[in-house]
């Protein structure tokens, strides 16, 4: 029997939120995560909800939690955390050596792993531009807006059940350039996971969108110093992003409400890796600018504190629940 024309490997909020608008769209799909996600989609369903539209509920959903289920995939979207890169890439290598692998993870580096990882196989990037979190038993909540940017020649049997469903995507040659303006923008994952709150209530703070401005503009200049021409995110370009958020709070208030869609309720994945005692992706977020700053010569200040303060946090297993003043008294 053939399998299904997309498995999800890795599947946790994003990847339940992606494959089940698949489902919903007349894909043909199957998860691959871990035994709780399995046991409470068995028990509750899949409902997906939107920040502006009705949740949809489905059933019957094909969830596997061993590895063997790879076995006869074609094409992978990959949506495992940075840190399982690799463990992945092995687990594709021994399961489904010619399989296309479409990778959706966050950082700029899980391309280039992969294709040092699966030789010969093929593999393509995607950037998901909005926020997933589950804010009860087998809901995935969608916070923010964005068009999914997947890179060239994506196949229909991901696309179309995509469209399908209502979620915008745009096809891209440039994806690198993509994958690095969501590189910025997931910086502040790291605050939030700071102030303990919603997305919406540390962004409203001068102070906390001061840090955030300081660690984008670390960033940049580390993307310059590489050739690197980042691209837009959600249709603007990191300087325009940087001069919304310069805004006093009152316009930035306005400016919210009106052109940046987050749902009150959003948060980052990190904040919930926190509280959750999982592991972050910290090394692929900042830890990245870091690196690469330091391989080019170029100080980063805000970058190692906010890193330094994010990675204490974990070890202490607690948010702090830092104001956006005291995260200036603490990175800038």
């Amino acid at each position: 029997m053939s399998g299904p024309d997309v498995t999800i490997l890795g599947a946790g909020s994003i990847g339940c939120y992606l494959g089940g608008r698949m489902l919903q769209g007349g894909g043909s799909v199957r998860f691959i995560g871990r035994s709780r996600y399995a046991e409470m989609i068995a028990a509750q369903g899949m409902t997906l909800s939107h920040y502006d539209a009705a949740p949809v509920t489905l059933h019957d959903i094909a969830f596997h939690t061993d590895q063997a289920a790879l076995n006869d995939a074609t094409l992978i979207a990959l949506c495992v955390k940075s840190q399982a890169t690799a463990e992945a890439a092995q687990m594709i290598r021994e399961q489904a050596p010619k399989a296309w692998v479409i990778s959706f993870q966050n950082g700029v580096s899980n391309l280039p792993a992969l294709r040092e990882s699966l030789p010969g196989q093929r593999i393509s990037g995607a950037v998901v531009p909005f926020n997933v979190t589950m804010p009860a038993p087998g809901q995935f909540h969608r916070g923010t807006e964005g068009d999914l940017i997947i890179g060239p020649d994506a196949p229909d049997a991901l696309i179309d059940p995509l469209r399908a469903a209502g979620v915008g995507l745009r096809l891209v040659d440039d994806i690198d350039a993509h994958l690095w303006a969501k590189l910025l923008v997931n910086l502040n994952n790291a605050l939030n996971a700071l102030s303990g709150g919603p997305l919406r209530d540390g962004l409203v703070q001068k102070d906390y969108r001061r840090v955030l401005i300081a660690m984008i503009r670390e960033g940049l200049s580390v993307a310059e110093a590489e050739g690197i021409d980042v691209a837009t995110f959600n249709g603007r370009k990191p300087e325009a992003l940087l001069r919304i958020m310069a805004k006093p709070d009152w316009l930035y208030r306005l400016i919210m409400e009106r052109v940046v869609k987050i749902d009150p309720t959003a948060r980052s994945s990190m904040l919930d890796d926190l509280e959750q005692g999982r592991g972050s992706e910290l090394d692929y977020l900042q830890g990245e600018i870091i690196r690469r700053a330091k391989r080019l010569g170029i100080d980063v200040p805000v970058n190692r504190a906010v890193m330094a303060a994010t990675q204490d946090a974990f070890a202490r297993k607690k948010t702090p629940r830092l104001s956006g003043a005291q995260m200036v008294d603490h990175c800038l």
